[in-house]
């Protein structure tokens, strides 16, 4: 009997603990802020320990993480302020020369020909001008020298020749037969001179007119003087068998020259100034 109140005794110690733990937990609902019943207080100074580190970031102060480069040597320090260059004076301009000859004086430019002789046409007053043009007496300018004066790049030289009937009677100008040249340069000999070449009768160039057009040219110049049937072929007559303009009595003759000037002002500024001598038949 004892062994058996003994089981009893175990199987409701069971079915009691069973029912204890499958009931509902008692719900106390929210807690009421002030009311001291719902704050959970704790009195024992193990469970009150902070069981966290406190966290103590080290925050390292910014670099730059580029890297490193080679340090350059200190250079000396330059003068950045600019020291005062005295100014180059220009040279002087070559003068002209002294005596009598055929003279340009431009604003910016002066041309001279000493030993010619030669009148110019209008003003002569050329200080606004970029022309001029002039009219040969009794000279040539075989052997003669340009002079000029500021600041010239260039000289050029262009002329027109004329082919002329020449007899003991006179000389009859044929006007069909002329020849104008391009503009050549002209070489300088210093300090602003530039000989005058290419002018003399043998170093003219001419018209390349045959036999027939050189009698044409002659009966168009005998109409544009109006001369008499009997006066033109007095000229046919006296011009022969004549094949090119240069055989006689045919000369080949300057009618006028002309020169161009460029250069630059002395402020810089480009120029052209031209002079034209004409020669009178």
């Amino acid at each position: 009997m004892s062994v058996r109140y003994k089981h009893m005794l175990l199987w409701l110690g069971c079915v009691s603990l069973f029912s204890c733990n499958s009931m509902p937990p008692k719900n106390h609902g929210p807690i009421v802020l002030g009311d001291s019943a719902t704050i959970v207080t704790e009195s024992d100074p193990r469970r009150l320990q902070d069981l966290v580190t406190d966290l103590t970031p080290i925050i390292p102060a910014s670099t730059n993480t580029d890297t490193p480069k080679t340090p350059v040597a200190a250079q000396p320090q330059q003068d950045t302020a600019k020291k005062p260059v005295a100014a180059t004076p220009p040279p002087p301009p070559a003068a002209l020369p002294a005596g009598p000859g055929l003279k340009a004086e431009f604003k910016e430019t002066s041309i001279m020909i000493p030993g010619i002789n030669a009148k110019i046409a209008g003003n002569g007053n050329l200080e606004k001008a970029n022309g001029a043009v002039y009219t040969l007496e009794e000279t040539t300018f075989n052997g003669k020298t340009m002079k000029i004066t500021g600041n010239v790049t260039k000289v050029s030289q262009r002329y027109q020749s004329i082919v002329i009937l020449k007899t003991k009677n006179g000389m009859l100008p044929l006007d069909n037969l002329t020849e104008t040249t391009s503009w050549e340069q002209v070489k300088g000999g210093g300090n602003g001179s530039y000989p005058i070449t290419g002018l003399d009768e043998n170093s003219l160039e001419y018209s390349d007119a045959n036999g027939n057009a050189i009698r044409n040219a002659v009966m168009k110049a005998c109409n544009k003087r109006h001369l008499s049937h009997k006066k033109m072929q007095e000229w046919l007559s006296a011009l022969g068998n004549v094949k090119k303009a240069n055989q006689k009595p045919l000369v080949v003759s300057l009618r006028s020259v002309m020169w161009k000037i460029d250069g630059k002002d002395a402020q810089g500024k480009i120029f052209s100034k031209q002079i034209r001598v004409d020669v009178p038949m």
